[in-house]
């Protein structure tokens, strides 16, 4: 447990960098521009920052149990016990299909811009750089997703959208 809070840390801290930086560059830019000098690579920063906010977010919404979910099958059942069985069942091969092609595909693509040394144009660092959070996120996700199916009972408790069954029925009761 101490090892998973220390990666969700380490997680939310390079969140908090991709996107504070974001925030510098833009700001940078708008400044540049307001005084007549404009930074050339700062678009193309932008755009690699948000990348790497983009995939690091997407580890906290799966670790937070706050992502969008399809539930049409989930709602054809009665709320029982094979109702969060079959939740649970879809939640992680949806997750395990999705996230191991996902990671396949990225590596492969990252991989592959090393390899022929493929560089950004503005800033000139090799793109292997830009697009590998996509995949090491992919694979922090699935960990995220096993995390809390199998570790985190009040998450567990969210996969089974027991929270909206609650809200549900306060509604109903006004």
């Amino acid at each position: 447990m101490k090892i998973a809070k220390t990666l969700w840390r380490i997680i939310d801290v390079i969140l908090f960098i991709t996107v504070l930086s974001m925030l510098v560059v833009v700001l940078m830019q708008v400044l540049g521009r307001t005084f007549g000098k404009s930074i050339p690579w700062s678009e193309e920063m932008t755009r690699n920052l948000f990348i790497w906010t983009v995939n690091f977010g997407m580890v906290v919404g799966f670790k937070n149990v706050d992502h969008a979910r399809v539930t049409f099958v989930y709602d054809f059942f009665k709320p029982s016990k094979v109702r969060d069985f079959i939740q649970i069942v879809i939640y992680l091969l949806s997750a395990v299909i999705f996230f191991t092609f996902l990671t396949i595909w990225n590596f492969q693509m990252s991989f592959r811009q090393l390899r022929i040394r493929e560089i950004s144009p503005a800033l000139a660092i090799p793109m292997f750089w830009v697009t590998i959070p996509m995949g090491v996120c992919s694979v922090l996700a699935l960990i995220a997703v096993f995390y809390t199916v199998f570790l985190d009972p009040d998450k567990r408790e969210r996969i089974l959208m027991k929270d909206l069954e609650l809200v549900a029925n306060m509604e109903e009761l006004q």
